[in-house]
């Protein structure tokens, strides 16, 4: 009996000399670790390329910065006629649900009529554009017919439904509505141009 009661009272006065040194590394170990803590190291080289996205042809503005537009200028275009296409400049438009925008910037005029109207605007393909609506501009004299203003304009609008793929885009002139013929003239002495651009549809419908 005096022997197991030795033995048990060597085992608690060892685990009482455990639970001691435990409690002490408690709070010497996380004092010395931030003693002896060096400077920070230099950046990691970077890391290999992600992998390619999901996104489709109807998503593409979404995961790319890449842009689809085009500049289609014409010096000194001067041209005369008082019907049909001015100028055409050819487009490839890559998703169907998208929208393209057009712009016309350049000389329009017209002479040696009184009360008359003439009328510049957009066709895709021979067509005008139907989603939201025409995309058009014109200009009326009434009382000076010896006057010949070559003066810039601007036309722009955007066009929704449009199929991709290869689109002319023509800039035409024509009469306005209930008026006839006149002395048209386009782009005279100057730079004239065409912008397109392909853009994501708008989400106001």
């Amino acid at each position: 009996m005096a022997m197991l009661a030795s033995t048990v009272f060597s085992l608690g006065k060892e685990h009482l000399f455990l639970s001691v040194f435990a409690v002490s590394l408690y709070f010497v170990v996380p004092t010395a670790r931030s003693e002896c803590q060096g400077p920070q190291g230099a950046a990691g080289p970077a890391g290999p390329p992600g992998p390619q996205g999901n996104g489709t042809n109807a998503t593409w503005y979404d995961i790319s910065p890449r842009r689809n537009w085009k500049q289609c200028t014409y010096s000194h275009l001067n041209n005369g006629n008082d019907y049909d296409t001015v100028a055409t400049c050819q487009f490839y438009k890559e998703s169907a649900s998208t929208t393209l925008f057009v712009l016309w910037g350049g000389g329009a005029r017209i002479c040696c009529c009184t009360g008359c109207c003439a009328r510049w605007y957009f066709a895709f393909d021979g067509t005008e554009c139907s989603d939201p609506d025409k995309i058009e501009g014109v200009i009326h004299m009434t009382n000076f017919g010896g006057a010949d203003l070559h003066r810039h304009r601007t036309f722009q609008g955007y066009c929704n439904g449009l199929s991709a793929g290869w689109i002319d885009v023509q800039f035409k002139v024509g009469d306005c509505s209930g008026y006839g013929q006149s002395d048209r003239y386009t782009g005279w002495n100057s730079i004239s141009r065409i912008i397109i651009e392909e853009v994501p549809a708008s989400p106001y419908g």
